[in-house]
């Protein structure tokens, strides 16, 4: 059929189980097709396809709310509810979104980004339906990956232990979380999948047994697990348990939800599904290379954006740097499921002893880093801007409040692009400046990362370093050396008319500006955010009378105001304007986020050209 006619998915109700299957397939080409021009989320969308269908088939979205944890993997229910002929702008500037998007569908009823927090919603949806007086049922779909948050475990034990709220969960294990998946319920997974040969045994007398013969199969099955195996974590929860079932069988999850849709108490079923189906390099990944992609060769799989020579990118630059620490003292990294994501892997083949995986556990990550920093270790704590948020009561009462000396990396610090609001880095300013005793920095470049991640661990304080999800020059065969600095400011440029004082990206782009105008002007790399170098800060005061601060950051907390607190403090008169984000930044390319937050090239000339007028 041709899915960009799709209005919603009423229609599906009137398919037979074959007509079902045949739309998976045409599904899956289609999303195969449109995510190699526009790049996205491949692997974790091929592997829901019939999923998806199965919960649209037997419920009726937006009546029975669908919620997907994160919600990068809601393609197939994009294309269900009538989005298929946005795909060509998936990801693009004012385009169909990644992720779930309140504004896009009446189909899409809860909006996050961040994982582990669907269970929690159904929750609230149920409760909020039962206030109103609502029949309906409520799905939640989670990956194997986020349900081990601590947040899911909270919703977990509370539903599972309320007898007036019934909540259908379908835990969608494909064994994988961005990376490999790790802990003890992981294990626990595992164990309930059985081994190979059972699961391929089940699948065959699935498509082979009259529907009598595997009914008397999987009740057989039932005896022998209530004999063998001892109750399952969802079970001492006080769910019914359902699984494993094949999660890529449109006929088995059929079967399975209208099941669960016929029970009074809540329900987990445990949908094993194989990540990347239908795209042989994305299922054969064990690494997470296909969990998110940019556009990439049909034929090969291979990406086609590919690093120019003689860059890398910043993530890149830091583990190499990290690796080249080692040298110099031992460090122990923690990491929270984004081994791939912040170019680790490299490190973690050298050090094995030296890092471990915590999965999808922010919070937890940040205490037990502080733990270990209380016993004299030198704890490296990688975390994407974005991310760092959901720790903030950790990092600020077990870190921070304690003068507790952990090196945070803030990975896609700023601007993040195609991932849009939920994913962009530019709170984390504010967020580190809000807390006592932490020292907040940014490199400009390849160079002062190497020199700023060693200051950090000389330091006996909370340390930040901050870096964008972009690329820098960066020889791999004749890295930086490593040298002692202080922290102060550096002067780019020296000049007398105007002082532009901005750290990180924005550096570069000052000095763009200040080549194209001929300004006679001072830039100043800000690379300490906090605390600022006041000496240099009164020099600049004292010798411009006009300034420009611009940050690629939220404003509120930012270097911005912390300026105009101490101008006020000193009675400075300066003619001074700052430029930071000052609203929500939707998905597009870097160029587009910086259009949307008037941040770009033109809007810092518009700017100076207004400072001059003013008099």
């Amino acid at each position: 059929m041709e899915l960009k006619d799709i209005k919603d998915p009423a229609f599906l109700k009137e398919l037979s189980m074959k007509e079902l299957e045949t739309l998976a397939e045409e599904i899956r080409v289609f999303l195969i097709e449109n995510i190699s021009k526009t790049g996205g989320h491949l692997a974790s969308n091929l592997g829901v396809v019939e999923l998806t269908i199965a919960m649209h088939y037997v419920f009726d979205s937006p009546k029975d709310p669908f919620i997907f944890d994160v919600g990068h993997q809601a393609y197939t229910h994009k294309i269900l509810t009538g989005r298929a002929k946005d795909f060509s702008t998936l990801r693009q500037h004012r385009g169909l979104s990644g992720y779930i998007n309140y504004d896009e569908s009446e189909h899409d009823l809860w909006e996050s980004g961040h994982a582990g927090t669907s269970i929690s919603a159904m929750h609230g949806f149920l409760k909020a339906k039962e206030l109103k007086g609502e029949s309906c049922d409520v799905i939640a779909l989670i990956g194997d990956g986020s349900v081990t948050s601590g947040m899911s475990f909270e919703a977990l034990n509370l539903i599972g232990s309320d007898p007036n709220h019934k909540g259908i969960i379908i835990l969608n294990d494909n064994n994988m979380s961005i990376s490999k998946n790790v802990g003890s319920l992981s294990k626990v997974l595992t164990s309930l999948r059985g081994n190979k040969f059972i699961s391929k045994t089940r699948r065959l007398l699935e498509k082979i047994s009259p529907n009598f013969v595997y009914k008397v199969y999987r009740r057989l099955k039932r005896v022998f697990k209530a004999f063998f195996q001892a109750n399952n974590v969802f079970e001492d929860l006080g769910y019914v348990y359902i699984g494993p079932v094949n999660g890529n069988s449109m006929k088995t999850m059929i079967k399975t939800l209208k099941m669960a849709k016929k029970m009074k108490k809540s329900v987990v079923i445990h949908a094993v599904t194989e990540k990347g189906k239908g795209f042989e390099v994305a299922e054969m990944d064990r690494k997470g290379t296909y969990h998110g992609v940019s556009p990439f060769d049909l034929n090969t799989g291979e990406m086609v954006k590919k690093t120019q020579a003689g860059y890398a990118s910043f993530s890149e630059v830091i583990s190499e740097a990290m690796i080249e620490l080692q040298k110099e003292m031992n460090t122990f990294v923690v990491m929270p499921a984004m081994l791939v994501g912040t170019k680790f892997e490299k490190f973690y083949s050298l050090y094995p002893d030296r890092l471990i995986d915590v999965g999808i556990a922010e919070e937890h990550a940040a205490t037990m880093a502080s733990a270990m920093a209380r016993e004299g270790i030198n704890v490296f704590l990688p975390l994407y801007a974005t991310f760092a948020q959901r720790a903030y009561d950790q990092i600020m009462n077990d870190i921070a409040r304690s003068n507790t000396k952990v090196i945070f990396g803030i990975d896609r610090a700023g601007f993040v692009g195609d991932d849009g609001s939920t994913h962009q880095g530019l709170y984390d300013v504010s967020m580190f400046y809000s807390m006592p005793n932490v020292v907040i920095t940014m490199p400009k470049d390849a160079e002062e990362a190497f020199n700023l991640l060693r200051y950090g661990f000389m330091q006996d304080k909370p340390f930040v370093i901050r870096y964008p999800r972009a690329e820098t020059m960066f020889d791999k065969q004749n890295l930086p050396k490593f040298e002692d600095i202080k922290p102060l400011w550096t002067t780019v440029q020296k000049g007398e008319e105007i002082a532009l004082i901005s750290y990180g990206p924005g550096v570069s782009l000052m000095e763009e500006v200040a080549k194209e105008l001929g300004l006679n002007g001072t830039i100043i790399n800000a690379r300490f955010i906090k605390p600022m170098d006041l000496e240099t800060l009164d020099e600049v005061l004292k010798t411009h009378k006009k300034l420009l601060v611009y940050e690629e950051a939220y404003g509120s907390g930012s270097l911005y105001p912390q300026i105009l607190k101490y101008m006020a403090k000193m009675l400075y008169k300066n003619d001074i304007r700052g430029m930071s984000v000052e609203e929500i930044i939707h998905h597009g390319t870097r160029l587009d986020n910086q259009r949307d937050a008037k941040l770009t090239k033109e809007d810092v000339i518009k700017a100076i050209k207004g400072l001059y007028e003013t008099r």
